[in-house]
């Protein structure tokens, strides 16, 4: 189910969470804080699977300040409103579970 404020529907929240997963599955780094998440990639990063992740988060969760830094392949991903820490931590849990979705 998305946060409220979200502009996706099931299924494209589910291929979002798995977009996620295999990020996840592929950083070298996540780090956690109030209001933001830092995900560092090694050279070896999918730059289409991650260009297609932050252009669908932004078009669907404005809430969401979002920021990639190619030249150290960190990802940035913020909220201003605390009251948004639920939709951080489904992404951080995303990002923790590299599990495959299953097929639909």
């Amino acid at each position: 189910m998305a946060p409220d404020g979200c502009t996706l529907d099931d299924i494209g929240l589910g291929e979002q969470i798995d977009r996620y997963r295999q990020l996840g599955a592929i950083a070298v780094n996540i780090q956690d804080g109030d209001a933001r998440l830092v995900v560092t990639f090694g050279a070896d990063v999918d730059v289409d699977l991650l260009d297609k992740t932050v252009a669908v988060e932004r078009g669907c969760c404005s809430f969401f300040t979002l920021d990639y830094e190619t030249s150290t392949r960190r990802l940035s991903i913020g909220i201003d409103d605390t009251a948004r820490a639920d939709a951080l931590t489904a992404l951080l849990s995303a990002l923790r579970d590299s599990t495959p979705a299953p097929a639909r």
